[in-house]
């Protein structure tokens, strides 16, 4: 399936559509056994970025205003992400996938003065001991050459709305002298899911309001995975290796808004090491790896 448009981005209006698809939506919110997936490939030939809407990324992210941020192009990418999420042959509902994992790959130098080339695919559901994993795999062209792909991991885990994890996994101690480790006081707005939202197109409930939020089991709104990603390289910005790099994320318990965390950057072989957590340490709101390609 291929989707020939142009993508302007000076706004977000052809997310609207979209996203109404997203919520009506009466898939399950995992795959009856026995469900073949079949390949999704959607296309745009031509993305154009816009400067406004870069700039509110970097504002919101903390990143730097001189380059695209690693991260901005899983945005552009958004409005193509949800049409994939309401074809005939995606099989889940959206609302109930959790984002486990996440590789971006930099394989070149992005601007802004030449248009893009993207395809979104998705052909792979993996079953796990404790539900389904499917990957989504976004790749951009300039010019004629690959610049930056991403591949994220999303969770299916039953017949119910996802509820918020029980499980509170302790940071490891870093062996790294304390002097090494980077670390800013992250103050996170109540509003920030509502902008994340606005520059992104992911209106899900859960990232808005606590009162949305707590439909699908999560006791405050919660940031989108995606901003906590940026957010930390926007923080770890001068620490990061330059040219082309990989930059692998897990990520764990939730970011409520408003709240605090902690971004800690320390520097490893080949790159930097990089977490989110609480601001007593206690609880890991993602791990990150980031590394020469």
């Amino acid at each position: 399936m291929s989707s020939p448009n142009t993508i302007s981005f000076a706004g977000l209006p052809s997310m609207v559509p979209a996203y109404v698809q997203v919520l009506l939506s009466k898939k399950p919110y995992i795959a009856p056994e026995g469900t073949r997936i079949e390949p999704v490939q959607l296309t745009v030939k031509s993305v154009r970025l816009s400067a406004a809407h870069l700039q509110r990324y970097t504002e919101i992210c903390g990143a730097p205003r001189d380059r695209v941020p690693p991260a901005y192009l899983h945005v552009v990418a958004m409005p193509l992400h949800m049409r994939l999420f309401v074809v005939k042959n995606f099989p889940v509902k959206v609302l109930g996938l959790i984002h486990l994992r996440n590789t971006i790959r930099v394989l070149g130098e992005v601007t802004t003065k030449a248009p893009l080339g993207l395809t979104v695919s998705c052909d792979t559901m993996r079953l796990t001991d404790f539900g389904q994993e499917y990957d989504f795999t976004t790749r951009y062209e300039q010019e004629g050459k690959a610049v930056w792909e991403e591949v994220s991991t999303m969770f299916a885990r039953g017949n119910a709305a996802p509820k918020e994890g029980t499980k509170r996994p302790s940071i490891e101690r870093s062996a790294h002298p304390a002097l090494s480790v980077a670390t800013e006081t992250l103050e996170i707005a109540e509003n920030t899911g509502w902008r994340y939202a606005k520059i992104s197109g992911d209106f899900n409930p859960i990232h808005l309001t606590a009162r949305t939020a707590n439909m699908f089991g999560f006791k405050q709104a919660v940031a989108h995975g995606m901003w906590s990603l940026g957010r930390c390289l926007g923080s770890a910005a001068p620490q990061l290796p330059s040219g082309n790099i990989q930059i692998d994320t897990q990520f764990k318990l939730p970011v409520y808004l408003p709240s605090q965390a902690l971004a800690r950057t320390w520097p490893v072989d080949g790159g930097v090491d990089i977490s989110m957590c609480t601001p007593r340490g206690d609880r890991l709101h993602l791990a990150m790896q980031v590394r020469t390609l």
